[in-house]
């Protein structure tokens, strides 16, 4: 088996990301809604429907940067 080195540039690889203070707002308040919401669920008040529900909403409305990963299981 060959192993063939790739060379790139390192610079074009490399992705910039700055978060605003809004993005870092919105992960703040989506974590701390979902994590209300995970005990609210956990105390019978809602199903676990409605759970999905308005976390699926929480991500629209916050946007996390992980959002597009995040599943609508607790």
């Amino acid at each position: 088996m060959r192993v063939k080195q790739l060379k790139a540039n390192m610079s074009a690889m490399k992705m910039k990301h700055e978060i605003t203070h809004e993005q870092l707002q919105n992960e703040f308040d989506y974590y701390y809604s979902e994590e209300l919401l995970i005990k609210i669920l956990e105390n019978n008040l809602i199903t676990k429907e409605e759970f999905n529900k308005i976390n699926k909403l929480n991500r629209l409305k916050f946007k996390p940067l992980l959002g597009p990963l995040m599943c609508d299981n607790p």
